[in-house]
């Protein structure tokens, strides 16, 4: 049974972002979605600020470490810096009171949650009500650590530094069952796979293709139906019959949430139009770290 109380004072917690409290929590509560997955501390509210506090602590010592020339003392210190990125994102971000927040609402909608850190100072939140689901997650971050030892292992000095840190983000296989554990469209997920493994830039691809059709049409926003998702085209039947299908249903437990959703379906589509120039600006900021 939903209980309508619970989902308004949820509405109004001002502790989580309004995109996570229904594209992360609602949807997965009312079975919408299989799981959903949000970055720590990017998407908690004033998460850039919270981001500068740490690098505020990080960077001093990072500095430290570039003007060490000794190899042994260099990696000794690189390796007591991350354990202070780590011990600086425990208290920054795992001790507030916004992620506390997203627990406790996760315990009072009743769902699972899982922590996973990806690098020291990021981490992803991620939200299901099947514990099957939560076996999946456990089998894929198995394989992504795996793939990681095997990439660290074979690492070039030439290799770029996001197939590096995210080696997980070229192997079809396990982008693809991601991509369904997280509820995406079949031919979405394929030809986001497609893409990766062959190197195609799909924030790049989504961009333009957005641009090469409001040239001549308009493009439906229910299409980008979460947050950071990448259709395998703006005009995709599935995915829009999902954006409609999620519209519909928090309608009917509230107008006001369809209004919400229907502005934040409007903003997801912009963020993909301008994707590529966002990326951009987090590369800047990840290439600063060791």
């Amino acid at each position: 049974m939903i209980r309508t109380q619970i989902l308004s004072d949820l509405i109004i917690d001002e502790k989580l972002l309004d995109r996570i409290k229904v594209e992360n929590f609602l949807l997965v509560y009312l079975n919408l979605r299989p799981c959903s997955r949000m970055n720590l501390p990017a998407e908690l509210p004033k998460g850039d600020s919270i981001g500068r506090e740490i690098d505020e602590q990080i960077f001093p010592k990072w500095g430290q470490i570039q003007s060490e020339t000794d190899p042994s003392k260099r990696l000794a210190a690189i390796a007591s810096l991350k354990r202070d990125m780590r011990d600086a994102f425990e208290t920054i971000v795992l001790s507030s009171e916004h992620y506390k927040a997203h627990l406790n609402w996760a315990k009072k909608l009743e769902l699972h949650s899982r922590l996973v850190a990806v690098r020291p100072t990021v981490s992803e939140f991620y939200l299901y009500n099947n514990r099957k689901i939560g076996n999946r997650l456990k089998r894929l971050m198995r394989e992504r650590e795996r793939l990681k030892a095997k990439t660290y292992k074979n690492a070039t000095p030439t290799m770029d530094r996001v197939r590096f840190t995210y080696p997980e983000e070229f192997e079809g296989s396990w982008l693809k069952e991601m991509g369904r554990t997280l509820g995406y469209p079949d031919c979405c997920v394929d030809a986001y796979a497609s893409d990766r493994r062959k190197g195609v830039n799909v924030e790049k691809r989504a961009s333009q293709q957005i641009e090469k059709i409001e040239q001549h049409a308009e493009i439906e926003p229910l299409t980008y139906f979460i947050g950071y998702f990448f259709p395998c085209s703006p005009n995709c039947k599935e995915a829009l019959s999902k954006g409609k299908e999620f519209h519909e249903r928090l309608c009917v437990i509230s107008s006001k949430l369809g209004d919400l959703y229907s502005h934040l379906v409007a903003e997801n589509l912009r963020n993909v139009r301008h994707q590529p120039e966002i990326i951009s600006e987090y590369r800047k900021r990840a290439n600063s770290y060791p």
